[in-house]
């Protein structure tokens, strides 16, 4: 990246560049931006707009084309579809289909199930798009992938607890109703028998069935955050209809719990792992995690500890991929190590 774009990184640039291209009225658009960032990149605009024209479009069109090469993808693979199919949202069919174009055909035909009948309706023929110039697809490529946040990459000398967003979609849902029951078991330990029985009067018998195996093993082990457990219970949950979706809710408490300690490109990633609504609840039962003074970063580090175990023990039961369970396990404390 040329040095006149300093500080701003390789977003913020591609950022400013796309909206100048677009016209210099367009840099409005820069009022949504956090208070800091908008001051750097609108400092760069007005740079850049100072230049005579002749100069700065070739500057900007060449900046472009070294962004587009060398900047890689963001992971936007890794994206559930309900936030591919909600960051097309306004574009035109021939802008959707450049996109869906250089996705994989899972995330394409899930995309298109979605998408709004007109616009399906419009999406011109393969071929069509085939016949577009790469340079311009990858264009509106970069275009788009500028709307999401970057993904984690994978840890580089074994498995942490950031690396969750690494797991298949499938797998991590298993390991959130896993952790969902967990969650409730211990929940339940405290709250008392006639709570855990009127619940189960609400379940079907098999998932009763579950839910009492959890609150019995819960029983038999040393908890140190029964008293978290329950604000899932108190604060989180008022009702619900959908047992899978209850345990599901349960365990994405239990990952926003264990998440607080985590960096912000680590909680927008795993956000967007999950669908758009399970993803934007994330942050509401984080936000509510947060105001939990009792979780110190100890107990929050024995709580990732407990996730990469039963990633483990799930994957040694042949419930999500096998190959997880030969990772090295990064815990926080050797004692886990021992126990897993």
């Amino acid at each position: 990246m040329h040095p006149f774009f300093e500080p701003l990184d390789s977003r913020e640039t591609m950022l400013l560049l796309t909206t100048l291209m677009a016209g210099s009225e367009e840099t409005a658009a820069f009022r949504h931006l956090p208070e800091e960032q908008r001051a750097r990149v609108q400092q760069k605009a007005d740079a850049l707009l100072s230049l005579p024209s002749e100069k700065r479009v070739p500057f900007m069109v060449q900046q472009l084309k070294q962004l587009i090469s060398f900047r890689g993808l963001r992971g936007v693979e890794k994206v559930d579809p309900s936030w591919i199919l909600h960051g097309l949202r306004g574009e035109s069919a021939r802008v959707v289909a450049c996109v869906l174009i250089t996705l994989p055909p899972p995330t394409v035909r899930s995309v298109l199930k979605r998408l709004p009948p007109g616009i399906r309706k419009k999406l011109p023929p393969k071929n069509e798009i085939k016949s577009v110039p790469q340079e311009l697809v990858e264009a509106i490529r970069q275009i788009f992938e500028s709307r999401f946040h970057e993904m984690p990459e994978p840890s580089p000398k074994g498995f942490a607890y950031r690396d969750v967003v690494q797991l298949e979609k499938t797998d991590l849902f298993r390991l959130m109703r896993d952790l969902g029951l967990i969650e409730l078991g211990q929940a339940f330990v405290a709250v008392g028998k006639m709570a855990l029985a009127e619940l189960c009067r609400r379940l079907p018998r098999d998932k009763a069935e579950e839910l009492i195996l959890a609150v019995r093993s819960a029983s038999l082990i040393d908890v140190p955050d029964i008293k978290n457990a329950q604000r899932f219970l108190s604060r989180v949950v008022v009702n619900f209809t959908d047992s899978e979706e209850f345990f599901q809710k349960a365990g994405l408490w239990r990952m926003a719990k264990a998440s607080l300690i985590e960096d912000d490109a680590f909680r927008e990633g795993f956000r967007q792992r999950l669908p758009r609504e399970a993803g934007q609840l994330f942050f509401t039962y984080m936000e509510k995690a947060g105001e939990i003074e009792e979780l110190s970063p100890e107990m929050l580090q024995r709580l990732q500890d407990s996730v990469l175990m039963r990633i483990r023990e799930l994957s040694k039961q042949g419930a999500i991929e096998p190959r997880w369970k030969d990772q090295q396990m990064l815990f926080h404390s050797p004692a886990s190590n021992d126990a897993a």
